[in-house]
Order: C-alpha cells, then sequence, then structure tokens
C-alpha cells in the first residue's frame, strides 16, 4: 500500500502558493519557482508540468537547480553511466520560448561539470579519462542550451526594487552528515561569492541547499529560495523531514515558508527524486510566490 501511495504522489503535482510583503517593494510581482526535477517527466515532455505554469502566468520563472541526474563515483565500486540531461533541456527549450528564467546550480548540474573536467566548476575533481569522456558531450548539451537562460552562478540581476542572487556552493557541502554536523557558512564568505546586497531592494536568493539560510538571511537576504531535501522524502507533521539526501533526520525546513528574523526561507518539495524514490505526504511542487509591497 505504501508504494502504490509513493507511486501515486510522485505523479500528482501540487501548487503552493505563498505571499511576501515588504517595504522594500514598490509593485506587486508573481513568479513560479521550481527545483529538483531529476529528469522526472510529468506527461509527455512535461507538458502537464508546463500547462500548469501556463495557468499561473507568472511573470518569471527562477530554477533552483538539479533539474538533471548525475550521480556520485565511488571509489572501489564500478561506475555505471546512469546521468542524464534530455528532459531537462526539453523543458529549457519549452519554457525560454514563454518566459524569462533565472537559473541557479544544483549539486548535480555541479557534479556533471566536474565529471566532464569543465574550468569552470566550482571544487574541480580529476575524474578519469573514461569518466571525462562519457560526461563531456551531455554536459556540453547543458551548457548550451542554459544559454538561452540566466544563470546566476554567484551573480546576481537587477531590477527596479528587487535583486537576484544565484549561489553556487562548492561540492563539500552536500557531502553526508550522518550523525554529524556539517561545515558552517559564514557571512563573509557569502559576500566573497554573492557580493554585498543593495539595502535599499528586496533581495531574493537562491541557494540550493536551504542548510544555511540563516546565515543568508543575516547576509542581508529578504527571501532565501531552496530545494534539495525533496520535502524530505516522507514528511511528518511537526517533525519535518524523515531523510534529507545528506542523511540528516527530521529537519523541520525540509518543506515550505519558515520565517527568521526579517527574512524567510521558501523550501521547495522538489518536482522529482533520485536514489530514494519516495514520496510520502509530499507531493511535487511548483511553488507560486507574489510578493506584495506593505509591511
Amino acid at each position: 500500500m505504501t508504494i502504490i501511495i509513493s507511486e501515486w504522489e510522485r505523479s500528482k503535482l501540487k501548487v503552493y502558493k505563498y505571499i511576501i510583503s515588504s517595504p522594500r517593494l514598490k509593485s506587486e510581482h508573481k513568479f513560479v519557482f521550481i527545483s529538483d526535477l531529476h529528469e522526472k517527466e510529468f506527461g509527455k515532455d512535461n507538458e502537464e508540468l508546463i500547462k500548469k505554469i501556463d495557468e499561473l502566468n507568472p511573470d518569471f520563472i527562477l530554477i533552483g537547480g538539479d533539474l538533471i541526474r548525475s550521480h556520485k563515483v565511488h571509489e572501489n565500486r564500478k561506475y555505471k553511466d546512469r546521468d542524464s540531461v534530455k528532459v531537462s533541456i526539453k523543458l529549457l527549450e519549452k519554457l525560454e520560448k514563454k518566459y524569462k528564467i533565472y537559473f541557479s546550480y544544483g549539486n548535480h548540474e555541479q557534479r556533471l561539470f566536474q565529471k566532464a573536467g569543465f574550468d569552470d566548476c566550482k571544487d574541480t575533481v580529476k575524474y578519469d579519462k573514461y569518466i571525462q569522456d562519457i560526461s563531456k558531450d551531455r554536459a556540453e548539451e547543458l551548457k548550451s542550451a542554459l544559454l538561452k537562460v540566466c544563470v546566476l552562478d554567484n551573480s546576481s540581476v537587477s531590477f527596479e526594487d528587487f535583486d537576484i542572487t544565484g549561489i553556487s556552493l562548492p561540492m563539500r557541502y552536500y557531502t553526508p552528515l550522518f550523525l554529524r554536523k556539517g561545515e558552517e557558512l559564514t557571512e563573509s564568505q557569502i559576500t566573497g561569492m554573492a557580493g554585498t546586497p543593495d539595502g535599499d531592494k528586496f533581495h531574493i536568493v537562491m541557494i540550493h541547499t536551504p542548510m544555511h539560510y540563516k546565515n543568508v538571511i543575516e547576509y542581508g537576504a529578504d527571501l532565501v529560495l531552496s530545494g534539495h531535501y525533496h520535502g524530505g522524502t516522507v514528511y511528518i507533521p511537526y517533525l519535518g523531514a524523515l531523510m534529507t539526501p545528506q542523511y540528516q533526520f527530521f529537519v523541520k525546513e525540509s518543506a515550505g515558508e519558515h520565517k527568521y528574523k526579517n527574512g524567510t526561507l521558501i523550501a521547495n518539495r522538489g518536482l522529482g527524486t533520485h536514489s530514494v524514490n519516495i514520496r510520502i505526504n509530499n507531493r511535487p511542487e511548483i511553488s507560486l510566490i507574489t510578493l506584495k509591497p506593505g509591511e
């Protein structure tokens, strides 16, 4: 029965609506935020996903990374080539014809670029020639598709009353954390990657993992947009995630809206899955976010 419920949930998109107000905003803005597709298809060529987005009629779309699937390379284990980018590229091609898209990298995009030996990826890891050769074509296809959207790779785009920043974390921030604490992300490190925020404007920051959202708000973000946790795989009311991809348990900030000081985190539940292909009480999420002037 659990497997049947999970299979049903994994294919049933849900729109989650959020309203954020700020005196820094001069007018209303409405946008869609999606994350963690992992090559999942909702109907042929994701026609169901695109239809849902069209019905929402957003001003623009933010994508928080991990559209693709790129698997880890384990020492002492034969490498199986299961990486995939084609579904994600098709989706980008269809959406960019209708909407302005702002894209921030997740760990799966960064891993693929590492495996391909790209010099511009973060924390370049030298994989053997076999892995580089089989990864290069897909990495180049993805790079080519991303040329048609605005990639925010430790960079920002500015509008009249708000800015959008995308932070690309080094891969060491995605290591498993079973029964241990992860590396701290300091305010000075965030400033080094993202620059100094404009205090007169509303500031949106996309950072793939929500683990460091409090530090990002203290840095100056009004709204932090993350994914990565997939809603915790199984979401337990009042407790949060059963387990995150980094083997953390009962993390409340794995899904939905969370306030901290003067800022807000929206943790998107993701669209797809990988490795652990289960969703319970945790439907795939399209975030519709409305920004309004006010207190």
